[in-house]
């Protein structure tokens, strides 16, 4: 009788372990929109500019080239159109102060296309999140041209703070 209350009793308590360690799964809610998250006015907090061709990735920092301006180059996004103050400054990644922009996929933006009043559209690759609580982080490609092949030789690596 001992041996079939033991073997209860363990096999009661090797349940109850098992039950224990079952992890709760915890809802994280629906995706935010990323439009949402990109509708802000931003400032420019971090500029590094990256050579593609060396093995290393040699990298400098660039910030200091626009902090001698009397301002910091910002953006704001609305729903559909963008604004740059990028006045003074010799580079200017925005060409126009005045644009529309759009995402590559609205769901799962990669990069963002920009129109600007007067000139040529181009990219801007997304390098992170676009979340409320998200810097937001861009990279512009530089690519030359060798023997005919389009080489991709530098990139400048943005990064904006909410304002």
């Amino acid at each position: 009788m001992n041996k079939i209350k033991l073997s209860v009793l363990l096999s009661l308590a090797v349940v109850l372990l098992i039950g224990a360690c079952k992890k709760d799964i915890k809802e994280i809610g629906l995706p935010g929109s990323k439009v949402e998250g990109i509708k802000a006015s931003w400032v420019l907090t971090k500029a590094v500019q990256v050579d593609e061709l060396s093995l290393t990735k040699e990298a400098a920092n660039i910030y200091g080239y626009f902090s001698n301006s009397s301002k910091m180059p910002n953006i704001t996004f609305t729903d559909s159109t963008y604004s740059v103050d990028t006045a003074g400054l010799e580079l200017n990644f925005f060409v126009a102060p005045n644009g529309t922009w759009s995402f590559d996929d609205p769901e799962f933006p990669s990069t963002i296309t920009f129109n600007p009043e007067g000139g040529s559209s181009f990219e801007l690759k997304l390098n992170g999140p676009i979340r409320s609580q998200d810097n937001l982080r861009l990279s512009k490609e530089v690519h030359k041209s060798c023997k005919g092949k389009a080489t991709w030789a530098m990139s400048y690596n943005l990064e904006f703070k909410r304002n």
